[in-house]
């Protein structure tokens, strides 16, 4: 790799088009896989711990998870993102991120008794010791995952999900079945990133002495540091309401929400872990070309809106279905709290689609402010619903992210000259045809009432998938043929 190594910006639309929709089936194929496995363990797990356990790592994530968004001071980005990519830079680029992550997997075994102060929690201590060493594996993974993605190797990386999503699932439902308590969320999380590491060193080699050269990383600080700030007050609004929560329900209160809020993300959270990859990878590759960044742009709102408001308000629908069928009688206090995020969790998809396409296109800093303005209004809504418990902690959420995703959307808008109109006519269609949805639904449950719970929740599935299917297929065909289309050339 002595040689620059260029980005295409030449790359044909069409060709493009079908390079990103390639990336999303192998990507999206794998998430499908990984979310069944993760999916099945999970209630599996949930049923077999105790609301306690979740709380202690819901706490125990803050601090680790704090500093694992920034671990790598963007280097993953600047691989991603760069335009050229010598190897002297790449050498110094792995260096940073590696003796960056040593030196956090050192700092947060040290530092864990603090954690358990703040949270008055004595038994966080060992669990915080012993999940600094994910920064082990992260230290080892990041370049070279950072360079299947600017290749758009998307194969590569789905094989690898999978088979992280498997071992570590795996492990933490054995670990719960042998009665490990919350040992069992740990060494899931802690297979998962030892795992990934292996797998990507094997598919994508990148070892170096780490001797970063300042020369070499000199051009990259800058965009470097603003990734990491923004990694900084994404973690905060993310985790906040952790924070709010630990502090001021107690640990039973934080398992309930803990589990309430990643029933409410979790399907979407698939879905755009997968689309904020790509569209990366992809709006990087498009930097060049504003009239493609607009499209783009257009097009990955539109898709997301179709998808993200039907599957949170139906999930809100079917909730007490959902929790009472798959968690059992000890988790009916998350039914409301899942109904409340299940709400604001679209708005949030759409958000996470900003940031890519500014990142892709130098605008990192516009990113940052408007994590900012998120971060304030958040936390503002938290500490004032958290007065009426898990429910208020809730509505928090909508009450702070509505607004400040308003801001957020029409600066990015102006910033990228992308217009208005179709945004918001997609975002109010899927809204609507949503709201159909739910309303179908509702009107179902007495006909599906004589069933079983579980075909009870089939039916309804089912009746909502189907009635919504039907209204995108009459009002919006050419969007349903323009996805077929290229899904058929691919």
């Amino acid at each position: 790799m002595s040689e620059p190594v260029h980005l295409d910006q030449a790359v044909p639309q069409g060709a493009m088009a079908r390079l990103v929709v390639s990336s999303f089936m192998w990507l999206g194929s794998a998430s499908v896989v990984g979310y069944v496995v993760s999916w099945v363990s999970t209630l599996l797990v949930i049923r077999l711990l105790l609301p306690q356990d979740y709380g202690l790592m819901a706490m125990a994530s803050m601090p680790i998870g704090l500093l694992m968004v920034i671990g790598d001071l963007g280097v993953g980005t600047v691989v991603v993102q760069a335009p050229t990519l010598s190897e002297p830079k790449l050498r110094a680029l792995f260096g940073a991120s590696l003796l960056t992550y040593l030196a956090l997997a050192g700092g947060i075994f040290l530092c864990a008794p603090v954690a358990a102060a703040f949270f008055a929690e004595p038994r966080l201590t060992p669990i915080v010791r012993v999940l600094s060493l994910c920064f082990v594996g992260m230290a080892f993974s990041v370049v070279p995952q950072a360079l299947v993605a600017r290749a758009l190797q998307f194969d590569r990386k789905a094989r690898i999900e999978v088979l992280t999503a498997v071992v570590s699932s795996a492990i933490g439902l054995a670990l719960a079945l042998a009665g490990w308590g919350v040992w069992a969320l740990v060494g899931g999380v802690l297979a998962l990133h030892l795992v990934r590491a292996v797998a990507f060193q094997v598919v994508q080699p990148c070892l170096f002495l780490p001797v970063p050269r300042p020369a070499e990383l000199r051009g990259s600080l800058r965009f470097s540091g603003w990734i990491t700030l923004d990694r900084i007050l994404w973690f905060g609004y993310s985790n906040i309401d952790v924070a709010i929560a630990g502090r001021a329900l107690g640990g039973a209160l934080v398992g309930v929400y803990t589990v309430a809020a990643s029933l409410a993300t979790l399907p979407l959270d698939k879905v755009m872990s997968v689309v904020n990859e790509i569209s990366l990878s992809a709006f990087s590759r498009m930097q060049g070309d504003p009239q493609r960044i607009r499209q783009g742009v257009v097009a990955s709102l539109q898709s997301v809106s179709l998808l993200a408001f039907p599957i949170s308000f139906g999930m809100a629908l079917v909730a007490p279905d959902l929790v009472e069928i798959f968690l059992g009688s000890q988790w009916l206090a998350a039914i409301i709290p899942l109904q409340i995020l299940c709400l604001i969790c679209p708005f949030r998809a759409l958000g996470v689609l900003l940031a890519p396409a500014l990142f892709g296109t130098g605008h990192a800093r516009l990113v940052v402010e408007n994590n900012a303005i998120t971060v304030g209004c958040v936390a503002l809504a938290l500490l004032i619903g958290v007065q009426w418990g898990v429910a208020g902690l809730c509505a928090g959420w909508v009450a702070g992210y509505l607004p400040s995703f308003c801001i957020a959307m029409r600066r990015t808008l102006i910033a990228l000259e992308v217009p208005a109109g179709p945004v918001v006519r997609a975002i109010t269609f899927a809204v609507a045809a949503s709201l159909a949805m739910a309303v179908t639904v509702l009107g179902a449950r007495g006909l599906v009432a004589p069933l079983t719970p579980l075909l009870e929740l089939a039916s309804l599935i089912a009746i909502g998938a189907a009635l919504y299917a039907l209204v995108v297929a009459v009002f919006r065909p050419d969007t349903l043929r323009h996805v077929w289309m290229l899904a058929a050339q691919k």
